[in-house]
């Protein structure tokens, strides 16, 4: 009867010990993704995809591609959670026998961890977003301009990139 008892007691422990605020569910929002569109720049109502673009970073030397020789007129990329200042090589028409144009640009905001709950933790929030791009001699970029100087969700572009 006794080892009944203390069974009975070790199970409803271990039962009530998991709670749901244990598991972050899938609905629950994130750190936002930078949420980047493509216009044309000589009728900036009209949105342009760029052909066969390549979105990559250098992170201690080591060259990550975001987005691989994709057509596209919209993307989403992320900003870096540890430093206030993400950089970022734009390629156009990157193709194998043709290495395309590569503009640089460089995000820089504010961040701002915000806690959700003890199973998600904390997600951050980009605060004062700016964009410069370099500028060399044959730029595809024309222009950059900020839509969304507080990056809390992705539901809405955040920077709209001309062309």
């Amino acid at each position: 009867m006794i080892k009944k008892i203390i069974l009975f007691i070790c199970i409803f422990f271990f039962v009530n010990s998991c709670t749901k605020d244990d598991i972050c569910s899938e609905g629950t929002p994130t750190t936002p993704l930078l949420i980047v569109t493509f216009k044309n720049f000589n009728n900036p109502l009209f949105s342009k995809s760029v052909e066969n673009l390549t979105v990559s970073t250098i992170i201690e030397n080591d060259t990550t591609h975001l987005v691989n020789k994709t057509t596209t007129d919209s993307i989403a990329i992320p900003l870096r959670t540890g430093l206030d200042v993400t950089d970022y090589l734009f390629v156009e028409n990157n193709q194998d026998e043709n290495p395309g144009n590569t503009d640089g640009v460089t995000f820089s905001y504010i961040r701002e961890d915000v806690y959700i709950n003890r199973a998600c933790a904390f997600k951050t929030i980009y605060k004062q977003l700016s964009a410069d791009r370099e500028t060399d001699t044959d730029n595809w970029i024309q222009e950059i301009i900020v839509n969304k100087f507080i990056i809390e969700n992705e539901e809405d572009t955040h920077v709209t990139i001309y062309h």
